[in-house]
């Protein structure tokens, strides 16, 4: 899997994380659309969304922000002071958020 690194910095408080404009035109990702969320191994994806998945949904505001869901945040024990690093998956299509 070849992933480019966009950015490393402490998670938010309030998990609104943004996405960047050129990872939004890359992945097809639209101000005001849905997107599937899933975690996994210490790993949150971002995706378009599929309609008959069971992922989370969020919506991307008009400025790229978008909130990773509060159960998410619980399972993966994330606090303010864990760092996050944001990659663009373009082979899978979407954005991977390490923790």
């Amino acid at each position: 899997m070849t992933m480019e690194k966009y950015t490393c910095k402490d998670f938010p408080v309030t998990g609104i994380l943004r996405i960047p404009k050129k990872f939004q035109v890359i992945l097809g990702l639209q101000t005001g659309r849905c997107v599937d969320i899933a975690y996994e191994e210490k790993m949150i994806f971002i995706r378009r969304e599929n309609p008959k998945s069971f992922h989370n949904k969020r919506l991307i505001s008009e400025k790229g922000y978008i909130k990773i869901p509060k159960e998410i945040i619980d399972i993966a024990n994330i606090t303010s002071e864990d760092e996050y690093c944001l990659y663009l998956d373009d082979l899978n299509k979407q954005l991977v958020v390490k923790i």
